[in-house]
C-alpha cells in the first residue's frame, strides 16, 4: 500500500447500516501507533515517536435494552480483539497503539459517532484504523434504510436511537482520507434481529453493500447475505471473531514469515469460520488496493520485518511470468436468477485480458478440468505453471452490480491486489472492462496502444443477447459431468507422465472414443488445417442458423443448448460472426482449442446494431476422420 493510503476494518457481517454512524474516537482510550507500508522487502522501522498510530475502535453489544435481542459474546468478542491488537503496541509495525472499547451499556449512536471523531481529529497519514463491529444490524424495509443496533435501540426509538449506516459511511470515509488505511471487521448477522420484524425491519443482509469503497479500504464481514452469524458455546465468542483472534496470534500467518497481511488474515478467517460451524457460515471481504502489513503476531519481540507486500515475480521451474487464470466469480447471496453472471465475469474478463499479447491467459477449461475435491485453486494454478490466479465475487441487488476482484500470486499466496467496480446491470461490459484496465494496471506487463485501444472501446452489447450466446455455447448450463475412475479405467491409453499429461489423459477418459486410439496421428500441420475447417463450418453453421449443423458439430448437444441458440438467432436480424486469435494445441488425446467469437447484428427488437464477443475454450475429439466439440 503507498503512502496516504486509508484503511478502516470493521469486524461484523450483516449491520451495514451501522456502518455508517462510526467516526468519533475516545481520546481517552486510545494510544498511537505508526503504520508504513512498503511495496518492497525488507523493513525496519525505527521506534520513534514518529512511528504510526494503530487506532482501534472495538464495540459489542451483547445486553439490549430490548432484552429478546441479547447475545452471548459480543461485549466478550469486542473486548477480546482489542486486547490483542494492544499488543501490537512498541512492536515493528507501530509505535502505539490507541485502542477504545465500547461494550453494551456504552454503546450509543452518540459513543460510536463520538468515537469516530475523535479518531478522525488525531489519526495521521501514515497511521492504521481497525473498526471492530459486533451486535445486530437491521433493514427498514420501506426506506431502505440499514441501521446497527446500539444497546439502547429499539423499534421505538430505531429512527433517533439508530446508528444509520450513511452517517457512519460518511465518517469512515472521512478517516480514510487522513490515514494510511482502514480495516473494518462486522459481525452483525444475528439471528435474533428478526424480531424486528413486526415493525417492518428484517435482518440486514449485505453490511458492506453500502459503504463507498477505494484505495486503503479493508472490510470483512461476517457471514454472507443470507446466513447467520453463529456464537459456539463451546468457544465462548463468535465463531467470526474466534477466527480473528486465532489468526491475529499467528495462525493466520501463511508464510511464517512474522508479519500478518490483511490478505492473510482475511483468508486464513474464510477458511475458519465455516470449519467452526459446520460449513453454516462464510465469511467475504472487500478489498481496495495493495495488501497491506496489519500486525506482527511476535508482537514487540520482532525487530525487523521482512515482508515483500508484492513479491517479485520469479520465472520458476513451474510458474511462468506473465501468466494468469481466471477463476469463476461468486455470489454472495444465494441467488437463482443470477447464477450465471459469475461464469459471465469469468470470461468476459478473460475476452478482454486475452487481447493482450504479451499476457498469457490459461483457458478456463483446462483449470477446471485440473481441479479436483483434494487440489485447491492455487495448488492447481502452481501445477499448471500459472503465475496469477483473478478471483472475487459479485452481487447483484435490483437492477445494481457490484463485481469485486483480487489478483492472488500464486507462488506465495499473497493477494497482491484487488479492485471493485459497480454500477446498473445493464453496464455490465463497460463496468467488466473498466475493471480489466485496472487490473492490468497491477500486472508487469506492457499493453500496447492498439491492445489498450480495443479494451478501452466502449461495449453495445445486450446483456440478454451475451447470456443467450453463453447458453448456447454451454458455458452456462448445469454444468459439466466428472467421469468415475471406474468407467474411466478401461480406456486409459498411457501412464501420465507430468501433472498435464495427466490433466489430459483424464479429459481423454471422458470424452476420446475407443476407436481414436487405434488411429495413426496426423501431422500438426494437417491437424491444425483440420480444425480450421471445422470453425469455418462452425461460423457458417451459426450465420446460417442452422441447428441441425451446429448440434452436428457437438459430441453432445442439451436441448437447453437448442433453445438458447434458437433464441439468440431469433433476436438478431443480419447475424455475422467472426472468429479470431485462434489457439490450437494439439495432443494425443484430442486438440485443445480455444479462439474469440465476435458476432455483429441488428438487434431486432430495438432496431440496433449489437456486437456479442466471447473468449471460448473447447475441447476437439476426433468421430471417425472429423472432429466434434466435447462436452
Amino acid at each position: 500500500m503507498r503512502a496516504g493510503t486509508r484503511l478502516a476494518i470493521t469486524g461484523v457481517g450483516a449491520a451495514v447500516g451501522l456502518l455508517t454512524a462510526w467516526s468519533v474516537f475516545n481520546p481517552g482510550g486510545f494510544q498511537a501507533p505508526a503504520f508504513h507500508l512498503p511495496r518492497v522487502a525488507v523493513v525496519q522501522p525505527a521506534r520513534a515517536a514518529a512511528n504510526p498510530t494503530l487506532w482501534v475502535l472495538s464495540v459489542g453489544v451483547s445486553k439490549y435494552k430490548a432484552s429478546e435481542l441479547n447475545l452471548r459474546f459480543a461485549d466478550a468478542d469486542a473486548t477480546a480483539i482489542a486486547e490483542l491488537l494492544r499488543r501490537q503496541a512498541n512492536g515493528p509495525l507501530y509505535g502505539e497503539v490507541k485502542a477504545e472499547v465500547l461494550t453494551d451499556t456504552k454503546v450509543t449512536r452518540e459513543s460510536v459517532l463520538g468515537a469516530l471523531g475523535r479518531i478522525l481529529a488525531q489519526a495521521n497519514l501514515d497511521d492504521v484504523v481497525v473498526i471492530f463491529l459486533a451486535g445486530h444490524g437491521v433493514q427498514d424495509r420501506a426506506a431502505g434504510t440499514f441501521y446497527f443496533l446500539p444497546a439502547d435501540a429499539t423499534a421505538e426509538n430505531l429512527v433517533t436511537a439508530g446508528l444509520r449506516m450513511s452517517d457512519f459511511d460518511d465518517m469512515v470515509r472521512s478517516i480514510r482520507r487522513n490515514v494510511r488505511a482502514a480495516v473494518l471487521m462486522l459481525d452483525t448477522c444475528h439471528a435474533g434481529a428478526a424480531r424486528f420484524s413486526k415493525a417492518g425491519l428484517v435482518v440486514a443482509e449485505d453490511p458492506g453493500s453500502r459503504l463507498s469503497t477505494g484505495d486503503g479500504f479493508f472490510l470483512l464481514a461476517a457471514a454472507k447475505p443470507g446466513e447467520v452469524a453463529h456464537e459456539p458455546e463451546t468457544l465462548q465468542h463468535g465463531a467470526f471473531t474466534q477466527s480473528l483472534l486465532e489468526g491475529l496470534s499467528g495462525s493466520g500467518d501463511a508464510n511464517h514469515d512474522g508479519i500478518l497481511t490483511v490478505s492473510e488474515l482475511f483468508g486464513f478467517v474464510a477458511r475458519e469460520v465455516p470449519r467452526l460451524t459446520a460449513n453454516a457460515q462464510h465469511p467475504y471481504s472487500k478489498v481496495e488496493g495493495t495488501d497491506l502489513m496489519l500486525a506482527a503476531p511476535s508482537g514487540s519481540a520482532a525487530a525487523t520485518v521482512v515482508m515483500p507486500v508484492i513479491p517479485p515475480p520469479r520465472n520458476g521451474k513451474n510458474v511462468a511470468v506473465n501468466t494468469i487464470g481466471v477463476m469463476e466469480f461468486e455470489s454472495l447471496r444465494p441467488d437463482k436468477e443470477h447464477e450465471w453472471v459469475g461464469k459471465a465475469v469469468r470470461v468476459a474478463l478473460n475476452t478482454e485480458l486475452s487481447k493482450v499479447r504479451k499476457l498469457r491467459v490459461f483457458s478456463p477449461d483446462l483449470i477446471d478440468r485440473a481441479g479436483s475435491a483434494d487440489r485447491g485453486q492455487l495448488d492447481v494454478a502452481q501445477k499448471l505453471g500459472i503465475g496469477r490466479l483473478l478471483t472475487g465475487s459479485y452481487n447483484v441487488v435490483g437492477e445494481s452490480i457490484r463485481i469485486d476482484a483480487q489478483i492472488i500470486n500464486t507462488e506465495s499466496g499473497v493477494q497482491e491486489g484487488s479492485d471493485s467496480v459497480e454500477g446498473k446491470v445493464s453496464e455490465f461490459f463497460d463496468l467488466q472492462k473498466k475493471l480489466v484496465r485496472k487490473t492490468l494496471r497491477r500486472l508487469p506487463v506492457e499493453v500496447s496502444a492498439e491492445e489498450g485501444e480495443s479494451i478501452e472501446q466502449p461495449s453495445n452489447t445486450s446483456v440478454n443477447a451475451y447470456r443467450l450466446l453463453l447458453e448456447a455455447e454451454g458455458v452456462v448450463d448445469e454444468g459439466r459431468p466428472t467421469p468415475s475412475p471406474s468407467a474411466a479405467q478401461p480406456l486409459t491409453p498411457v501412464a501420465p507422465q507430468s501433472f498435464l499429461d495427466d490433466v489430459w489423459n483424464k479429459v481423454s477418459l471422458l470424452v476420446v472414443a475407443p476407436a481414436f486410439a487405434e488411429e495413426t496421428p496426423t501431422s500438426a500441420s494437417e491437424i491444425d488445417a483440420s480444425v480450421r475447417a471445422f470453425l469455418e463450418e462452425y461460423r457458417l453453421a451459426q450465420e446460417a442458423k442452422s441447428i441441425e449443423r451446429v448440434a452436428a458439430l457437438y459430441g453432445s448437444f442439451s436441448d437447453k443448448q437448442r433453445q438458447a441458440h434458437r433464441d439468440y438467432w431469433e433476436a438478431a436480424t443480419d447475424l455475422r460472426v467472426e472468429l479470431s486469435n485462434i489457439v490450437i494445441e494439439a495432443r494425443d488425446s484430442g486438440v485443445a482449442l480455444s479462439f474469440t467469437r465476435r458476432d455483429r447484428f441488428i438487434d431486432r427488437e430495438s432496431g440496433k446494431a449489437q456486437q456479442t464477443e466471447a473468449r471460448l475454450p473447447k475441447l476437439l475429439v476426433r468421430e471417425g476422420q472429423g472432429w466434434k466439440f466435447a462436452k
